[in-house]
């Protein structure tokens, strides 16, 4: 009796480098490992960036400082410096764990994905990780010092303002690291269209409810009541809305959308 030849698998199902074959169907268990193997490489990356950041926050500090001009920053607690210190380290742990933790993520889903959708993550991974240094640099160069500037100008005459150093460094990085996060935008609005999810014209009918949401996201996101800070991040949430819609845009003519199909 000859015995009969095993079927050859196709491509998309051949296992992602790296994973062994049989462990392409992994327990509920198992599952909960990787993804707790992840968590905690992206949290040692975060803590490795923290060290990191602490050891330079006096550069960092100084970067921060010179966006402000001829206002002095004083300490109005006795753990006000210390607390400044491990705020401007947090932010940079989390600027430098950012890479690392999307690595993990995209190695804890690649096992349910086919090959084509893990080649396609690392260029998306890459401009992802770029919008985010341009969003950084973005507030860091213009929001920072306008806000600022903008707030202290209401300072009535006969006042000296002077800063506390522990909240400028709170409204910086909250400023400074959620702005980074929001040029993800398109980078979302992108997957969402490479799965099938949403369509271009699905998402272009929803414009006016995209101009709201930015000036709420905006509102929420700013540390202040400075309407002009706020302004300027709504109105580059909404640019970074029709950028998306490119993106979309750009997927739908490279690939047609087919019945049951998503990449």
């Amino acid at each position: 009796m000859t015995e009969s030849l095993p079927m050859i698998e196709a491509e998309d199902d051949i296992p992602p480098v790296g994973v062994p074959y049989e462990a392409r169907e992994m327990s509920f268990i198992g599952h909960l490992d990787e993804l707790r193997r992840a968590l905690l490489i992206s949290a040692f990356a975060v803590v490795l960036g923290t060290a990191v950041g602490f050891f330079f926050h006096k550069e960092m500090l100084s970067l921060l400082m010179k966006q402000i001009s001829n206002v002095p920053f004083i300490i109005i607690s006795p753990a006000e410096g210390f607390t400044a210190v491990l705020r401007l380290s947090i932010l940079m742990g989390l600027f430098l764990g950012l890479p690392v933790a999307l690595r993990e993520l995209i190695w804890f889903v690649g096992p349910a994905l086919t090959r084509k959708q893990r080649l396609i993550l690392i260029p998306i991974s890459i401009v992802s990780l770029s919008l985010f240094v341009i969003g950084v640099v973005f507030a860091y160069s213009l929001l920072l010092p306008l806000g600022v500037k903008f707030l202290i100008g209401f300072v009535p005459e006969g006042i000296t303002p002077n800063i506390s150093i522990d909240r400028y460094i709170g409204f910086a990085s909250a400023l400074i690291f959620s702005t980074g996060l929001i040029f993800q935008v398109p980078i979302v609005m992108l997957l969402l269209s490479l799965f099938g999810i949403v369509r271009r014209l699905q998402l272009a009918a929803q414009r006016r409810y995209a101009v709201l949401l930015s000036f709420i996201v905006a509102a929420v996101i700013t540390p202040s009541v400075d309407i002009m800070t706020q302004s300027m991040l709504a109105g580059t949430l909404i640019v970074l809305f029709e950028i998306g819609l490119i993106f979309v845009f750009v997927v739908e003519k490279l690939r047609p959308p087919k019945k049951d199909e998503y990449l």
